[in-house]
């Protein structure tokens, strides 16, 4: 019904993957007015000053759809390209969507969607070095991606070690590759440095910024509303992996490799789950994983009727959230 057009059609795929993402951005202008003020982006440098002025509820929404779609098909592209998936399919997409739209905070748009769309690429550069000769420009390229990552959205420096995690996983040691990798994280933090030190700005102050938000470790607020979400969405992670134990990471040694280095970004990005302050977006930093893994669990459940059933529960828990959001319920 859903799962069988996501995993074999692509004209299907395509034409159920955008009908989703208008109806949930459709349905968020009816939505409660959410305040966000509370919040403080000014640790997110560049989304900060790039987002950080007052834009209108419209234009926000129309920002936050382009960045969820393009988000969507990076998920995708990544997927297919690099063979994370056995199958092509689109199930890792429709999954990003679903995940993405879970927030109901929507008077500003969400600093992790944005810098997701930074992270992919430094995730599709780090894969793309396997079994290469001569890599050392993926490997900066990734670096500079995830040190932007971080510049719009300061967590994400929690996942900084994944870059060196993924050299381990990925290739044999080699400290040219290790050295470069760390010059790309590095670059965008001595432009920022220079450009405020020629500015005459306190640019030591993003050392203080970087401090204090990794310092902020607290309990995950979450909503009652949210918990059939989160249950189902945990299920699911689990059932795909025992299915990995059981059955193996994949046919071929790259695909292994790649979830080996996706499990090692789900650690990661459950730490930064600590840091959310806002109890509807506890599951954004896992966004990346969660939608390749349950996706390519669904793809390869034999028994359709299986798979539809537990998209169907999927989506029945994503419904509560919006009515909640709407004011129903």
């Amino acid at each position: 019904m859903i799962v069988g057009p996501l995993k074999s059609n692509i004209q299907a795929s395509v034409i159920m993957l955008v009908f989703l993402s208008i109806l949930a951005w459709a349905s968020t202008f009816a939505f409660i007015n959410l305040d966000s003020s509370l919040i403080n982006y000014k640790e997110h440098i560049l989304y900060y000053y790039f987002f950080g002025g007052e834009l209108s509820f419209t234009l926000n929404q129309i920002i936050t759809l382009i960045i969820i779609l393009i988000g969507a098909f990076f998920v995708n592209f990544l997927c297919i390209e690099q063979e994370i998936t056995s199958k092509t399919n689109y199930l890792p997409a429709f999954f990003y969507i679903l995940l993405a739209f879970s927030s109901a905070t929507k008077n500003s748009i969400e600093p992790i969607l944005l810098a997701n769309l930074f992270l992919l690429p430094s995730l599709y550069f780090l894969i793309n070095s396997y079994r290469q000769d001569y890599a050392l420009a993926e490997f900066f390229k990734a670096g500079l991606f995830m040190g932007l990552a971080s510049f719009f959205c300061i967590h994400y420096i929690i996942v900084f070690p994944l870059s060196f995690i993924s050299l381990i996983i990925l290739r044999a040691f080699n400290w040219r590759e290790w050295i470069v990798l760390l010059l790309g994280l590095i670059t965008p933090l001595y432009i920022y440095l220079s450009i405020c030190y020629l500015t005459s700005e306190d640019y030591f102050a993003v050392f203080g910024m970087i401090k204090e938000a990794t310092s902020s470790i607290q309990k995950p607020i979450v909503s009652e509303y949210y918990f059939g979400f989160i249950f189902i969405i945990i299920l699911s992670f689990g059932f795909a992996l025992i299915r990995y134990l059981s059955n193996g990471f994949g046919n071929k040694v790259k695909t292994k490799k790649t979830k080996y280095v996706l499990l090692w970004m789900l650690l990661f990005c459950l730490i930064i789950m600590l840091f959310e302050q806002v109890s509807d977006m506890i599951l954004l930093p896992c966004i990346i994983p969660l939608s390749i893994f349950i996706g390519d669990y669904l793809a390869e459940i034999k028994q359709l009727k299986i798979a539809n059933t537990l998209l169907i529960i999927i989506i029945g828990t994503f419904t509560i959230i919006y009515l909640h959001a709407l004011g129903i319920i």
